[in-house]
Formats: structure tokens, C-alpha cells, sequence
């Protein structure tokens, strides 16, 4: 069993816990441990319970009580929860909720798939770039409180299939369903063609 397979097991044991409590209780050099912490609650398996991490006020965390699945250690690093539970990446799960909803803000996206917004708005807006999908911009003017809950929608424009298109971050997006790559640039192919998208 490896060092990060007993500091789990360890995390399992234990209501609570920081960084500090796990590597003395495993004897596991503190920053690999602290690394080993971070993937695991990016990834969806831990959650800060308090503290604000700074000396003296370290954070604590906890396992997940929802967690069933354990983690995959080693070679690629820890496997996130929702991939293990879902079979899917983040991508897939952002591009089926596009598929059933046709409509979709960032923050329905995020009640369904349970990503970060960021990454959730990062997809969509490239997905735009690409041509998939046109955006609604809600109207800068007037005051925040005018604003408050209104979203961008963005809308289902080219639904090619159900593989979710992957992008090749700064470039364009391979399509899976019909085997093509479409830029950033409009959603021109390889070959030069531009799609119809509307």
C-alpha cells in the first residue's frame, strides 16, 4: 500500500483532519501530502470544513459523506469523483445538459453537473466561438439590483451527436460525432469550409 493509499484510509478514519494530522499520522512529507489533499478535494472526494488556511487557522477537511468510491492513485494522479461515478468527464457533462435542455445558463449547468462555474463558462464560451452554440448577453444597462439573477442563456445552434465536442484549448474543438475540427474562428473546418450554423 502506497503512502497516499494510507493517508485515505486515514482521512476515512478521522471526523476531520488537516493536512499536518494526515502526514504525522503516515509519516508522508507535509507538501506531498498537501498536494495530495488539494487533488483530492478538486477532484471532489474532500471538503474544507472550516478554518481559512493561514498558520494558526490551518483548514480542516473531511471526506465527502456522499464519497462510495475510492480514489485511483499513481500514474495520472487521483481520478476526479464525478468521472469515477459518472464515466464521464466535465465536458460530456456540460454538453448532455445542452443536448436535453437545448437552453442552458451557467448556473443551471452547474446544478446538473456539479462543475465550477468557471469551467462551465469556459466551455460554453469557446463552444460559441466554435459555432455550437449562440449566447443571449443580457443588457449592461441599469443598476445590479435591475440585474440580480439574470444569466446568459446560451442555445443549442449544432447538435451533432452525443460525444461531447473536445476541445483543443486555444485551437478549436474535435468533433467525435462526425469527425471534423472546428476552430475558434467561427467554426471553420480543417478544410477551410465554414459550416452553416443558424
Amino acid at each position: 500500500m502506497t503512502k497516499h493509499e494510507l493517508a485515505w484510509d486515514k482521512m476515512k478514519q478521522m471526523d476531520r483532519f488537516t493536512v499536518t494530522d494526515v502526514a504525522n499520522a503516515v509519516e508522508m512529507d507535509l507538501e506531498e501530502c498537501r498536494k495530495s489533499i488539494k487533488r483530492l478535494e478538486k477532484s471532489g472526494y474532500l471538503e474544507i470544513v472550516s478554518g481559512i488556511g493561514v498558520a494558526g487557522r490551518p483548514y480542516f477537511y473531511r471526506v465527502k459523506p456522499e464519497v462510495t468510491t475510492t480514489p485511483q492513485f499513481g500514474r495520472g494522479g487521483t481520478s476526479g469523483l464525478k468521472k469515477v461515478r459518472s464515466g464521464m468527464n466535465g465536458q460530456q457533462l456540460i454538453w448532455n445538459a445542452l443536448r436535453i435542455n437545448r437552453k442552458l445558463t451557467v448556473g443551471t449547468a452547474e446544478a446538473v453537473t456539479k462543475l465550477n462555474s468557471r469551467t462551465i463558462y469556459r466551455y460554453l464560451n469557446d463552444l460559441e466561438k466554435a459555432g455550437y452554440v449562440k449566447c443571449q448577453r443580457h443588457d449592461r444597462v441599469g443598476s445590479n439590483f435591475d440585474r440580480t439573477g439574470v444569466q446568459n442563456i446560451w442555445k443549442l445552434i449544432r447538435e451533432t451527436g452525443p460525444k461531447a465536442p473536445i476541445l483543443r484549448r486555444g485551437k478549436g474543438f474535435w468533433d467525435q460525432n462526425e469527425d471534423k475540427f472546428y476552430s475558434l474562428d467561427g467554426g471553420k473546418t480543417v478544410g477551410g469550409r465554414t459550416d452553416e450554423v443558424a
